[in-house]
């Protein structure tokens, strides 16, 4: 027996509040990768909790189907995670790439080598796992019968993200108010351990404030909050810039010239065409930052300039491709390939470089994901294209904040964070949802 509308509508109401709350904890508690353990505690407990609940409603009428590209997806993930955890006989451990020196270690001390799993970090994967309930949890919620509009979700970010901003002003203005002890000082982190992470963030925010500010334009509200609007957009800016990160400061004009082309489709093309020195911008900068050069403070400390980064990863790739060393195995072996002589006080936790991370972890089954979340982002993409101009303002400005994550990616870790990965998820949600109008004929 189904309860009544007035209940239901209540349940709804009160599960659209708890996604939006939830939200918002995501965003200001899940700032580090490596630190804020009882913060990230909490997220995870309570994003189980929000998949139970999502889980629990009945779906939506008309809820879009995920597509075929959106299925593979799903299996994909799914296997990937099983793949980590299947037991090995010794016979045939010893033979994959990478576990020559486990091999060996086994040897050393006399012991007959056991049955191992495919992972060299069970429990690091296990905390992997954990660590992603917070993106899964929005982006189920988001797909579910609890899901506020899109423009309430996107209106908690921008307010969040300002909110970011105003931090990390006042904490590179004084040097104080730092939430980590472990951070970028003498930066505006705000929220955040990395002020590289605050300044995708606030990138990331400005594309769905965009949205925003077209839906109170196309309502005929624009006019009212046309200075709070300005006013938001230039405290974002500013945060992406006192942040100094090379990266986010090249993508900031390639990301304001895509989003004026959507948000004015007549300047589209003069303005796509200016974008293009900049991508050219973007490349050189991409290359100075593998280079390892000055400007990029590659030469400051010895072993950690994007460069070394990099040719220690593709290392570890070739040792351990195609199989993967597990996930969350990374700060583990990195050790393992550091030069002795030029080791200092600084600890690498990540590759710098999502992507080899990806591979160097996962191996050619993280490959074959990364290809099937490529496939249906692409294909996501072709369908809002498709539809009718002014409609799915929202979508189009989620998929260049996907964009520009996904850029950073390249040179950085910003998805290793809850907050981050939950925009992320976030993002892949708004762009999922069913459209509202039919493509051109």
């Amino acid at each position: 027996m189904s309860p009544p509308p007035a209940a239901a509508g209540r349940r709804r109401g009160a599960g659209q509040v708890a996604v939006a709350l939830y939200l918002g904890m995501v965003l200001i508690l899940g700032g580090a990768s490596a630190a804020g353990h009882a913060a990230n505690l909490l997220l995870q407990v309570l994003g189980a909790a929000l998949i139970g609940w999502s889980g629990m409603a009945a779906a939506p009428a008309g809820a879009a189907e995920p597509g075929r590209a959106g299925v593979w997806l799903v299996r994909g993930m799914l296997a990937l995670v099983v793949v980590q955890f299947l037991p090995l006989p010794p016979a045939v451990w010893t033979q994959l790439p990478g576990r020559e020196d486990v091999a060996q270690g086994f040897a050393l001390i006399g012991m007959a080598p056991p049955w191992l799993l495919v992972s060299l970090s069970p429990l690091r994967s296990l905390a992997s796992l954990a660590w992603a309930i917070p993106a899964l949890a929005l982006f189920i919620a988001m797909r579910g019968p609890l899901a506020p509009r899109p423009r309430t979700i996107a209106g908690v970010v921008v307010a969040i993200a300002a909110l970011s901003a105003c931090l990390g002003t006042v904490q590179w203005l004084t040097g104080a108010g730092y939430i980590y002890t472990i951070t970028n000082y003498g930066f505006g982190p705000g929220f955040f351990a990395n002020s590289n992470h605050q300044s995708m963030f606030l990138l990331m925010a400005l594309a769905l404030g965009a949205g925003l500010y077209a839906r109170a334009r196309r309502d005929g509200r624009f006019a009212p909050l046309r200075f709070v609007a300005a006013g938001i957009a230039a405290l974002l800016i500013l945060g992406v810039l006192i942040n100094r990160s090379l990266a986010c400061i090249v993508l900031l004009p390639i990301e304001i010239a895509v989003l004026s082309a959507i948000l004015w489709p007549r300047w589209r093309r003069p303005l796509l065409f200016a974008a293009l020195p900049l991508v050219a911008g973007l490349g050189i900068a991409a290359t100075l930052v593998l280079g390892g050069s000055e400007l990029t403070g590659g030469g400051a400390v010895p072993g950690i300039s994007r460069r070394e980064f990099a040719a220690t990863g593709l290392r570890m790739l070739r040792d351990s491709f195609p199989v993967g060393t597990g996930l969350g195995s990374f700060p583990l072996l990195y050790p393992w390939y550091e030069d002795a002589d030029r080791v200092g006080a600084t600890f690498t936790n990540h590759a710098h470089n999502d992507l080899i991370e990806l591979l160097i972890e996962t191996g050619v089954a993280g490959a074959i994901v990364l290809g099937l979340f490529l496939w249906w982002f692409g294909a996501s993409v072709r369908r809002i294209v498709a539809l009718r101009s002014g409609g799915e303002i929202m979508p189009r400005c989620a998929t260049v904040a996907i964009g520009a994550i996904l850029l950073h990616s390249l040179v950085d870790y910003p998805l290793r964070t809850a907050a981050l990965s939950g925009f992320f998820a976030l993002c892949c949600a708004i762009v999922a949802r069913p459209p509202r109008h039919a493509p051109h004929s």
